[in-house]
């Protein structure tokens, strides 16, 4: 499966979950010879942390946790902008905790190749405003739309703080933006394969769809699968 050691970067939100979930479940399959570490940041017993240690006790990851503060915020920006080459206000706020994660992996850690789960939200709606698109086509206009542009923003964001401490060590890879995934859902997504109202968000849930995929799996928590989106 690897010959460098995998780690997911884990939110305890549904995306980077699921993630962590399935390959902790293929490292089993193929007998790795370790445990998939998983990793979260975030400020000590916050929300993410939280549903993060749940997550790794549900699926037997290998967990870190890693803890910062407003002092490491301010230490950390300056070589955060360096790396984005961007001062887009968003990524650079959703930046900082994944550099500091990606710093801590690649000094603390034997773990190289390093899962995300950026993406998901463009390929499968999971922004809160879709619940607001005045139609399923113009959901679906976006959602082409966020795919196209992913690597001003996230796809940005997931690069350049992992790459930051690569020098052979961590690499980032971003799952729900594999080109496996992504050709063959925009293919489904022009075709129309897909209603384009299944895809919408269902009853006020986004990402109802993919949620729903697994909803009787016991990939996840039952919280887990069905937990709201939530900003770093």
């Amino acid at each position: 499966m690897a010959e460098r050691r995998i780690g997911c970067l884990l939110s305890g939100g549904l995306d980077s979950s699921l993630v962590a979930a399935l390959t902790v479940q293929l490292a089993k399959e193929a007998n790795l010879p370790y445990k998939i570490q998983t990793f979260a940041i975030g400020m000590e017993d916050s929300p993410d942390i939280v549903a993060a240690r749940k997550v790794a006790a549900h699926i037997g990851s290998e967990h870190h946790e890693v803890f910062f503060t407003a002092e490491d915020v301010i230490q950390a920006l300056d070589a955060v902008l360096y790396h984005l080459e961007t001062a887009d206000i968003t990524t650079v706020r959703a930046s900082v905790g994944m550099y500091l994660l990606s710093r801590y992996i690649k000094e603390s850690t034997d773990s190289t190749v390093i899962l995300s789960g950026e993406g998901a939200d463009e390929l499968a709606q999971g922004y809160i405003y879709f619940r607001d698109a005045p139609s399923p086509t113009d959901a679906h206009t976006e959602s082409l739309r966020l795919l196209k542009d992913i690597y001003l923003y996230d796809g940005l964001r997931a690069d350049r703080t992992t790459s930051a401490f690569r020098d052979d060590g961590v690499g980032g890879l971003v799952v729900w933006r594999g080109e496996n995934i992504t050709k063959r859902a925009q293919v489904h997504l022009d075709v129309k394969v897909l209603p384009e109202e299944t895809r919408q968000p269902q009853g006020g849930v986004e990402k109802h769809l993919l949620r729903s995929a697994f909803s009787n799996t016991n990939l996840l928590p039952h919280d887990i699968l069905w937990r709201h989106k939530e900003a770093f």
